[in-house]
């Protein structure tokens, strides 16, 4: 019975190929853009989050009700040295940064993120395609990235540009360190950092980096940080992280319209599958009532009908995943790539094939309706 249900299934696709080709090539189309727009939210949590888990600092304190890596505001110096003095922590390093103005040798103004880097150099890139971060030791050097060079005006080190009035030189490039913001991150050494930018005082900070010494507990540490470093919060890098995610993901309404378009690719790979599984039943219905009527269970043509959503979703969705793995390899070195994870691979299967069970809802209940007598009155 089995090897009957899967050739009835077979034969009904195969009989009208091109329709069938085509509701595969739906299928494709929407679980790619399902991919495609995950990818993309994926992509950006990763770039938003960069440069806070790169750091691989415990805990990072920073000015209360900050909302993101990006929106970080002043607080005084003074911080560094309460938190060098906490019980538990090994060390902790300054982090500047700041919005700023870079002119283009061609007069056009850009903006920037300006961070700024302690002379340990924590929190700066991790990969460069020329130069390193020691070349921060020059005065008035910056570290730019490969893939702005073209929206910042440069070709590459040794080009001098300026910034607030002041000239900066780059000494390295660094590679696919990508920001959310479009506006591109520009890397330098702490001190120099606060003169280009001259909002803040050279007892202002932004951020400060912890390392924890092995096996004191984290979580004590943020409550001792309550009482013994005022007018700050401490956070752990991952929940920095997820904050600065939850901030750009949804309360920008980014994330939710990219999470909008993903279902919608589903509720049209949804719809494709159900009428084409309801003409291709509706065309049989006189083939599934003769099967009635010499003894196959309703339940097996259930399975027909089932086996043929499978196969058209299963289809689709290798095609479609096929050209989503071409389009990610593609984005790579961009600045807005599209990543996933297996976890949401595997839920994007999932989804997909579920809706395509779905979809086979209406052919189902025709099948059911199927009247075997009607094959006599013929």
């Amino acid at each position: 019975m089995g090897n009957g249900v899967t050739r009835l299934a077979l034969a009904i696709l195969i009989h009208r190929p091109f329709r069938s080709l085509m509701t595969v090539l739906g299928v494709v189309v929407a679980f790619f853009l399902s991919c495609a727009q995950l990818g993309l939210m994926v992509g950006w949590c990763n770039t938003v989050s960069a440069l806070i888990r790169h750091t691989d600092a415990d805990l990072w304190f920073m000015a209360q009700q900050t909302s993101a890596y990006d929106y970080g505001t002043a607080i005084p110096r003074t911080r560094l040295y309460q938190v060098r003095n906490l019980p538990g922590i090994e060390s902790a390093e300054p982090l500047f940064m700041a919005w700023n103005i870079w002119q283009r040798p061609d007069g056009r103004r850009v903006n920037v993120e300006l961070v700024g880097l302690s002379e340990k150099m924590l929190g700066g890139p991790w990969a460069y395609q020329s130069g390193d971060v020691s070349c921060l030791r020059k005065p008035n050097t910056v570290i730019v990235d490969e893939l702005y060079l073209s929206a910042l005006g440069a070709s590459g080190i040794g080009d001098t540009v300026d910034m607030m009035g002041r000239r900066a030189t780059i000494g390295a490039i660094s590679k696919d360190i990508r920001t959310f913001t479009a506006s591109p991150f520009v890397f330098t050494k702490i001190d120099d950092a606060v003169l280009y930018d001259k909002r803040y005082s050279s007892d202002e900070i932004t951020y400060v980096m912890a390392h924890c010494r092995p096996g004191v507990d984290i979580h004590a540490i943020q409550q001792e940080a309550r009482t013994r470093v005022p007018n700050t919060e401490c956070l752990t890098s991952h929940e920095f992280s997820v904050r600065s995610m939850k901030y750009w993901m949804l309360e920008t309404g980014v994330g939710i319209t990219v999470v909008l378009t993903a279902f919608l690719g589903f509720a049209v790979g949804t719809v494709i599958v159900s009428q084409t599984l309801y003409a291709a039943t509706q065309e049989n219905i006189h083939h599934f009532a003769t099967l009635l009527a010499i003894g196959f269970q309703p339940r097996s043509l259930v399975g027909v009908v089932l086996l043929m959503a499978s196969i058209v979703s299963v289809l689709g969705m290798i095609a479609g995943g096929l050209l989503f793995s071409a389009a990610a390899m593609a984005s790579s070195r961009t600045p807005i790539p599209l990543e996933t994870t297996p976890t949401v691979m595997c839920g994007l299967i999932v989804f997909q094939y579920l809706a395509c069970l779905l979809a086979s809802i209406l052919s189902i209940k025709l099948v059911l309706r199927a009247d075997p007598v009607s094959v006599f009155n013929q």
